[in-house]
């Protein structure tokens, strides 16, 4: 399922070392500011429509959010402007790719341990645990319907087309991610990410295959819940977010992390490519960044 949309920005930069390149998902002085202070409204239509929560349920979910929200302006975002700072220190200089890892890594971690805290205050306000054990058969079946529609776009996307287009399309979702922090790139800049993602191993049906896990952990972990004591409802839920970052399957946390360290070293490439141009236009960008989560931060 999709994270809430104040974790957005965090979420994508995870995307730094998956898709080589540095992603922010919103543009422009502001745009952050006004995503996240709507977001709890935003991730209660989100989660509905995959839910379909019922009349008692409603008020209940939009005051777990909207606590969830105070929770994380108060205590992660000063975490998210940490690593921001460090993003912004390294912009100017060159990288190697285990610096490139690092940066994976700390985001990564801020994310996971975000996660964790969500579930820990459900389970502390009582009120999302409550809805979360509260969702009957009908609803986990119309979570399971929703999923199987966005798979089977998936599918079509990644994993039944030809390696060709496969190519084509992820190229031009690196070039754009690429562009949307360093400005235009150059041709011999395209080239170097055409060339290492053709290289990269990528393996469509590998990481169908632990969407479907992911999915199928989410739905038991949901049904668990309704039979579950108060004391383990967090911990179960936990889990989830945990197996996320470290899949359960061996092979596939193999095939993980080998993407990852082409990726850390095709990062670090593209951006020691980079003009000091480009990368004034990259620091000036997570400047803004930092502006607008330090003005969200002192937010009541």
């Amino acid at each position: 399922m999709k994270c809430p949309a104040y974790l957005s920005l965090f979420k994508n930069l995870l995307k730094i070392i998956g898709a080589a390149m540095l992603i922010m998902g919103l543009q422009g002085c502001g745009a952050l500011r006004l995503a996240y202070n709507q977001s709890p409204l935003a991730t209660y239509w989100y989660l509905d429509d995959y839910l379909d929560f019922n009349q008692t349920q409603r008020p209940l979910v939009k005051a777990a959010l909207d606590d969830i929200q105070q929770w994380h302006r108060q205590t992660q975002l000063p975490l998210y402007i940490e690593t921001l700072d460090k993003l912004q220190h390294q912009m100017p200089k060159d990288m190697s790719a285990a610096q490139a890892c690092m940066l994976y890594t700390e985001v990564q971690d801020r994310l996971l341990v975000t996660f964790e805290g969500i579930a820990e205050r459900l389970q502390s306000q009582g009120v999302g645990m409550q809805v979360l054990a509260s969702l009957d058969s009908a609803q986990l079946a119309h979570l399971q319907k929703k999923l199987a529609k966005a798979n089977a776009k998936y599918r079509k996307d990644y994993v039944d087309r030809s390696a060709s287009k496969l190519r084509d399309k992820r190229l031009d979702q690196a070039i754009s991610r690429a562009e949307s922090l360093y400005g235009n790139l150059t041709n011999k800049q395209e080239a170097l990410l055409d060339a290492r993602l053709e290289a990269s191993g990528f393996d469509p049906e590998a990481a169908y295959a632990e969407r479907l896990r992911r999915q199928q952990d989410l739905l038991q972990t949901l049904r668990n819940l309704r039979q579950a004591s108060a004391t383990t409802m967090s911990t179960n839920l936990g889990g989830v977010f945990a197996r996320v970052a470290m899949s359960p399957d061996p092979n596939y946390r193999d095939y993980n992390q080998k993407t990852r360290m082409q990726a850390c070293q095709t990062f670090a490439d593209l951006h020691n490519s980079m003009s000091p141009e480009q990368r004034l236009t990259a620091l000036r960008k997570l400047q803004n960044y930092e502006l607008d989560l330090r003005a969200l931060s002192v937010q009541r």
